[in-house]
């Protein structure tokens, strides 16, 4: 399992300081929740774990270690393709593929999707295939910047049972704003206050 430490970090923009000396261990195989007002840098510490952003200092031990996979604010996906091509990008010649993608997308409730192309699912039916992307894809760290939203409860209930099946075992970040959410994956609570000031 991937343990997954930040030591000393600190991330500015110009005379912006997003993160000034922050320091963490991420519990291994643990799902962390990570909460704080808007603009503490919350985003912004998942993309310097994802090698997206280069921390001004400061280190980032563990997050190259067998991968990681990343659900973004963003969808993401190429519009063109199907539900089911989407997924099998990242899964490749896994001999259980097809199985797997269609499971994952029953346990979405997106199992009378399997023919339209992505440009004509509604933007709960992207999210949906953005957030089945990162989890199939075989990575034990996972990264999750507000990955359930814009669904209704019944759905976003269905995503969290599904988040949660496919988390087990694996070391998880999940930024949200919805204590249901931290809830729903039994998530530990990092609180990440303005670390500028």
């Amino acid at each position: 399992m991937t343990e997954l430490e930040l030591k000393n970090v600190s991330k500015a923009y110009g005379e912006h300081v997003v993160l000034r000396g922050f320091s963490h261990v991420f519990e291994a195989g643990r799902v962390t929740a990570i909460l704080g007002p808007s603009g503490c840098g919350k985003t912004t510490l998942l993309r310097l774990i994802a090698g997206l952003e280069t921390p001004d200092s400061g280190d980032i031990l563990g997050a190259a270690e067998g991968g990681l996979s990343m659900v973004f604010q963003e969808d993401r996906l190429p519009l063109q393709l199907t539900g089911v091509d989407c997924l099998r990008c990242v899964l490749k010649k896994a001999p259980d593929r097809d199985e797997r993608i269609l499971s994952a997308l029953r346990a979405l409730g997106l199992g009378d999707s399997l023919a339209q192309p992505v440009r004509e699912y509604s933007g709960g039916m992207r999210r949906r295939i953005a957030l089945a992307r990162a989890l199939l894809f075989p990575a034990p760290l996972v990264l999750m910047d507000e990955p359930f939203k814009g669904l209704d409860d019944a759905t976003r209930n269905r995503a969290i049972n599904f988040s949660r099946w496919m988390l087990t075992g694996r070391t998880a970040l999940l930024v949200t704003h919805d204590p249901h959410d931290v809830a729903g994956l039994d998530a530990a609570i990092l609180r990440l206050e303005d670390s500028a000031r």
